[in-house]
């Protein structure tokens, strides 16, 4: 198996079990006279077993991640790389929004004037750069993941 499919079938896993979840809520309790519409206690099981699959295929993509080199770097690094880079843009567009001007239509003479406490052409600057960065890093995280297999 492919890496990119074990992150689908992760996927999948993940949403399984929001689903389970869902279903035991909804069999948690009835009215008394009724019958349950699913076994809680098969849910449960069901819950183990799927949780116990995706932990195991879990560890399986973490090793490869970090046993995988992509030039010259484990591939865990590029995608810490791509993580943080990400949240770092997140932050920058955050800044460069509470940054603009806001216009007062109340505002007119004696209304207080703000200003921007930074270089916003500097900052727009670095964020195009980092989203650029992002952009390659993910593509080479994306053709490492359909290049190798699981380990």
């Amino acid at each position: 198996m492919r890496l990119a499919e074990a992150l689908a079938e992760r996927k999948a896993l993940d949403a399984r079990l929001s689903s389970i979840e869902g279903r035991l809520r909804a069999n948690a309790r009835i009215q008394e006279g009724d019958a349950v519409s699913e076994d809680p206690e098969r849910l449960f099981a069901l819950l183990d077993s799927t949780a116990e699959e995706l932990r195991t295929l879990m560890v399986r993509i973490a090793r490869t991640n970090r046993e995988t080199v992509v030039d010259g770097r484990p591939l865990a690094d590029w995608i810490a790389e791509r993580d943080v880079s990400w949240r770092r843009l997140r932050v920058l567009q955050s800044a460069l929004r509470a940054a603009a001007p806001s216009y007062d239509r109340h505002g007119g003479p004696g209304s207080v004037r703000s200003v921007t406490t930074f270089s916003t052409a500097r900052r727009h600057a670095e964020l195009d750069a980092l989203a650029l960065r992002i952009n390659a890093i993910d593509a080479r995280i994306q053709q490492a993941n359909w290049e190798t297999e699981l380990l």
